[in-house]
């Protein structure tokens, strides 16, 4: 177990208390125009106050979960070869992705062959939304979000780096949050919603943490059952049937699971030995 990673409740305050400050002061002020075909407002500068490291799209969770990792700006953005790294610390890197698993192929095809490499991944288990305005930037009030994420919400993303999913190097650990939301109205329905783009996630609590040092570890996660299906996992874990085909194809690839038979077009699985 990777002890920078352990849940600690004191540190988690800790690490929110000093991205306050790093934002308050750099006089950091959230962008509100997006540009066309743009997903989301680009800024000019960091939540740091810099221009070119790290990225410029990065929010208050993906700092936060950096600086609890490490505080230690001397740990941070590190430039590795040619890319830089988000925490590199006692020899491994911690990369935080709180979305697009896809952008990160590149930097583990750069990094696993030399240094291990855990990926941070956040989960939101309880949100809140607010809206802001981008005429006046007036913000409304938070409400409470239906939308729930949970351990097994990191699968959205593991089919885009599928092939790296059997790489001893490859280690992964999910926080459970609770996050406040706000995104921007300027979507192209009537009330601006649908179509909108986030502007920031800011973690409010945290619940726990799930490490798994390599993608075998994931089996804990399954049914403890000798065969299972796709709706098995489904009821079992409490998820959509489409993300839990998601798990098991990724498990599959992995060559941690296997096909065992079909019945009436329903295909069952069996751990490997």
């Amino acid at each position: 177990m990777d002890v920078n990673l352990v849940y600690d409740e004191e540190r988690f305050v800790g690490s929110c208390s000093l991205v306050s400050l790093i934002e308050a002061e750099n006089g950091y002020t959230q962008e509100l125009f997006v540009p066309k075909k743009a997903k989301r407002p680009v800024s000019r500068m960091t939540r740091e106050g810099e221009h070119n490291i790290g990225g410029l799209g990065e929010g208050t969770l993906h700092l936060v979960l950096k600086n609890y990792i490490s505080a230690n700006r001397e740990n941070q953005e590190i430039k590795y070869g040619k890319k830089y790294i988000d925490v590199f610390l006692d020899g491994r890197a911690y990369e935080v992705q709180t979305r697009n698993f896809s952008s990160l192929k590149a930097k583990l095809a750069a990094f696993l062959p030399e240094i291990p490499v855990t990926v941070i991944f956040p989960a939101i288990k309880e949100k809140r939304v607010a809206w802001t305005d981008p005429e006046t930037g007036e913000l409304s009030s938070f409400r409470k979000s239906p939308k729930k994420e949970s351990v097994y919400s990191i699968f959205n993303e593991l089919i885009y780096i599928k092939d790296y999913l059997s790489n001893p190097n490859l280690s992964f650990c999910v926080f459970l949050l609770a996050a406040d939301e706000t995104k921007l109205l300027c979507g192209y329905s009537k009330d601006r919603k649908k179509g909108s783009v986030r502007l920031n996630r800011i973690p409010t609590k945290l619940f726990s943490t799930e490490q798994f040092e390599s993608c075998a570890d994931f089996a804990r996660l399954l049914p403890d059952t000798e065969e299972f299906s796709v709706k098995n996992v489904a009821r079992y874990a409490n998820i959509t049937p489409d993300l839990a085909r998601k798990m098991i194809y990724c498990l599959c690839h992995a060559d941690i699971i296997y096909c065992t038979r079909t019945e009436k077009r329903e295909k069952y699985y069996s751990l490997k030995n």
